[in-house]
């Protein structure tokens, strides 16, 4: 019995850890993201950068579009690209704590000479 007991705790113990972890996967990913799509917007203009960003997030999951972005564009070609949102480490459908993120991509862009 005692045996049994521990095996539950020690599975419930990894599954608090993995939703507490959770949320910081998702940031670093959502951070890969929009880097890349700061990049494509070097090239391109605002409103194509925002549609190539939403078609990423789609594909990949997430429940942003790119109107939930700010995102700039200077003379020299510097895209930045900020989010702020909020996520929850849960455990069981009960929240445990909200986290408030702020990621902030700020591509340059880069002309090379041959």
């Amino acid at each position: 019995m005692k045996s049994a007991f521990n095996v539950i705790l020690f599975f419930l113990i990894i599954i608090l850890i993995v939703s507490a972890v959770r949320p910081f996967w998702t940031k670093y990913r959502l951070g890969e993201e929009i880097e890349v799509a700061a990049i494509y917007g070097t090239k391109n203009s605002i409103e194509d950068t925002k549609e190539f960003l939403t078609q990423k997030l789609k594909e990949s999951g997430r429940d942003f579009v790119g109107d939930d972005f700010n995102i700039e564009k200077n003379e020299h070609n510097t895209v930045t690209i900020s989010i702020t949102y909020e996520d929850r480490i849960g455990f069981f459908g009960v929240s445990l704590k909200t986290l408030e993120f702020t990621l902030k991509a700020t591509v340059r862009e880069i002309k090379e000479k041959f």
